[in-house]
C-alpha cells in the first residue's frame, strides 16, 4: 500500500437500513419507556417464554430508580430481546450513553451476517424520532474502523453485511429523514475520526488539500460547491503574516487555507462560516514540546476535519443558506528559519502580534483565517480548534469549551450541546482579559503572561480577528479526545462537534 496515497474514502461499515415493522429476525432490540412497556409483552405473544421472562423483568424495574434499563431475554431458539426501558426524563447525553451501553455490542459484530430489528413502537413521536436518528448513527459509529497498514490491513476482513430493521410508529417520511441524517452524521463522525487518527506522513496539508479538493468535486456533482486553494504566495499578497510565520519552517510549502463554497439553488440571504484548525503536526516549534506531550501531535487536525464533515453534512442537506468552510492546513515545525518567541508579525486584517510562545501557533493560524472568512460578512462564524490544554485542566474531556463575545450566542452554543449529546461549557471572554494580551511593541501580544486561564486568553485573542459585528462562536474541542468513549461514540478518538454544530447553526441561522 503507498502510504502517501490520498484515499478520500473512509472504510465502508456495510450497513443496510429498512423500515419494516415484520421482519423475521433472531435478533430483537428495542427502546421504550416504563409506561408502554406492555408493547413488548405483546410483541412476544408468540414466544411464551420469552415473554414470561420479560414480564418477570419488568417486576423489578419498580425497585430500581430512574436509570435507564437495558432488559435481555433469550428466545426458544436462536437469539433473543435486548430491550432498553426508559424510567425518566433522561438528556440527549446519557440517553445516547445508555444506548451505546446496551446495544453496541450487537452492532459491533463485524464477522457474521445478520439482521436486527428495532422496534420504537410506544414512544412518543419526538422521543422515537431522537432515538431513530441516535440508534442510526449509533449503527455506523459502531462499525468503524481505524486506520491500519502493512500486515495489519492485508490481514483485516471485510465487515459482513449488517441489515436494520426500523419499525416505529412514525409517517414514512418522517422515518426516512430520520435515518437519513443519522447516517449523514454517523458518517460525519467516522470522517472526523478517520482522519484524525491517519499517521502524520499520511495526513499532511498536501494529501488533506487533495482529499478536501476531492471531496469538494463529489459534492459538487449534486450541488454548487467550488473550492479554492490559498496557498503561500496568495496568503502573502493578503498580508497574512500570521500563518505564514508559522509555516515559514515548513520547507515543503504545501501548507495554506482551503476555502469550500456551497450556495443553495436559490439566491440565499444567509450565510455560515465554518472555519477549522488544520495543524497536521505540531512540535512546539522552538517552544518545543517536551516528554510525552509531542506524542499524538498527529490529531491537532482535528478542527478541520469536523469543519469539512460539517461542510458535507449541510451541503448534503441542501440547506437553504450558504456555507463556507476554511481549513487552515499546516505543520508547526523546527528549522533554522522558524519564527521565534518576541517576532511581530502582521495579519491580513492589520493587527500586528507580538510572539509569545511558538507553541501557542494553532491561534496564530486561526487570526488570519478567521479574518478571511469575516470578509464575506457571514451570519455566523463557527471555529473548532484543539487549542489549549488549559480547557482540558479546566472541564477535563467530557465537554469542550464555548466562547463568544456575544453571551447569547455562547448560550445558544450549550443549548445546542444539550440537544445534540456533544456538550459544551460556556467560558467567559473579552475586554476585562484584554488587559493581558496586551504588548508594548504590538497591537495585542499572542498569549498571555500569567499562564493561567490559557483558553480564555487564546479566544480572546482570536476576537480581535473577527470582523466587528460579526456573529462568532469559538470552540476549543477539550473532548475530541476521552477515554472510554463518549456519548454515542466507544472510541478514545471521539469525533466530537458535527452534531453540535449542526444544532448550533439550527438555532443561530
Amino acid at each position: 500500500m503507498n502510504l502517501n496515497t490520498p484515499d478520500l474514502k473512509i472504510p465502508d461499515v456495510n450497513v443496510e437500513f429498512k423500515l419494516s415493522s415484520k421482519a423475521a429476525c433472531a435478533h430483537l432490540l428495542a427502546v421504550t419507556d416504563y409506561s408502554s412497556r406492555m408493547v413488548l409483552v405483546e410483541a412476544l405473544k408468540d414466544r411464551p417464554a420469552a415473554k414470561d421472562a420479560l414480564s418477570a423483568e419488568y417486576k423489578k424495574l419498580k425497585k430500581e430508580g430512574t436509570d435507564p434499563k437495558a432488559v435481555r431475554v433469550s428466545f426458544e431458539g436462536k437469539g433473543g430481546l435486548t430491550a432498553l426501558i426508559l424510567m425518566g426524563d433522561l438528556s440527549s447525553f446519557a440517553a445516547q450513553v445508555a444506548l451505546r451501553k446496551a446495544f453496541l455490542a450487537e452492532f459491533k459484530n463485524e464477522e457474521e451476517p445478520r439482521e436486527i430489528q428495532v422496534s420504537l413502537r410506544g414512544l412518543k413521536d419526538s422521543v422515537a424520532e431522537a432515538h431513530l436518528n441516535w440508534i442510526t448513527s449509533l449503527v455506523m459509529i459502531s462499525r468503524y474502523r481505524s486506520p491500519v497498514f502493512g500486515k495489519k490491513a492485508t490481514e483485516q476482513k471485510p465487515l459482513a453485511k449488517l441489515i436494520i430493521h426500523f419499525d416505529t410508529g412514525l409517517s414514512k417520511k418522517v422515518a426516512e429523514a430520520a435515518i437519513e441524517e443519522g447516517m449523514l452524521l454517523g458518517h460525519a463522525n467516522n470522517q472526523v475520526r478517520h482522519l484524525a487518527e491517519l499517521p502524520s506522513n499520511v495526513l499532511h496539508p498536501g494529501t488533506y488539500r487533495e482529499r478536501a479538493e476531492r471531496l469538494a468535486k463529489e459534492l459538487a456533482k449534486g450541488a454548487h460547491v467550488k473550492c479554492e486553494f490559498l496557498g503561500k504566495k496568495e496568503l502573502t499578497k493578503r498580508g497574512a503574516g500570521a500563518f505564514l510565520a508559522v509555516v515559514q519552517a515548513d520547507h515543503h510549502e504545501r501548507a495554506g487555507i482551503v476555502h469550500l463554497h456551497y450556495a443553495p439553488s436559490k439566491k440565499a440571504s444567509k450565510s455560515v462560516a465554518i472555519v477549522g484548525k488544520g495543524l497536521c503536526f505540531d512540535t512546539g516549534g522552538y517552544n518545543v514540546k517536551t516528554g510525552d506531550f509531542m506524542h499524538g501531535m498527529h490529531q491537532d487536525m482535528t478542527g478541520s476535519a469536523v469543519a469539512l464533515s460539517l461542510f458535507q453534512v449541510l451541503v448534503s442537506m441542501k440547506v437553504p443558506f450558504e456555507v463556507h468552510a476554511y481549513l487552515a492546513l499546516a505543520e508547526n515545525l523546527i528549522a533554522f528559519d522558524a519564527y521565534r518567541p518576541n517576532d511581530v508579525v502582521v495579519a491580513s486584517n492589520g493587527v500586528s502580534i507580538e510572539v509569545e510562545n511558538t507553541d501557542a501557533e494553532g491561534r496564530m493560524c486561526l487570526a488570519d483565517t478567521l479574518a478571511i472568512a469575516s470578509e464575506s460578512k457571514p451570519d455566523l462564524i463557527l471555529d473548532y480548534a484543539t487549542l489549549t490544554g488549559s480547557v482540558v485542566r479546566a472541564i477535563d474531556t467530557r465537554r469542550s469549551g464555548a466562547y463568544s463575545v456575544d453571551l447569547a450566542l455562547s448560550a445558544a452554543a450549550v443549548r445546542a450541546g444539550d440537544r445534540s449529546g456533544e456538550r459544551v461549557w460556556n467560558f467567559p471572554i473579552g475586554e476585562d482579559y484584554a488587559e493581558f494580551i496586551k504588548s508594548d511593541f504590538a497591537d495585542v501580544r499572542q498569549a498571555s503572561t500569567t499562564k493561567c486561564a490559557d483558553h480564555i486568553y487564546a479566544a480572546t485573542f482570536l476576537s480581535r480577528f473577527v470582523a466587528s459585528g460579526t456573529p462568532w462562536i469559538h470552540i476549543d474541542l477539550a473532548a475530541s479526545g476521552n477515554a472510554g468513549g463518549l456519548g454515542l461514540v466507544p472510541t478514545e478518538t471521539t469525533g466530537f462537534g458535527v452534531r453540535l454544530g449542526l444544532e448550533i447553526v439550527r438555532e443561530v441561522l
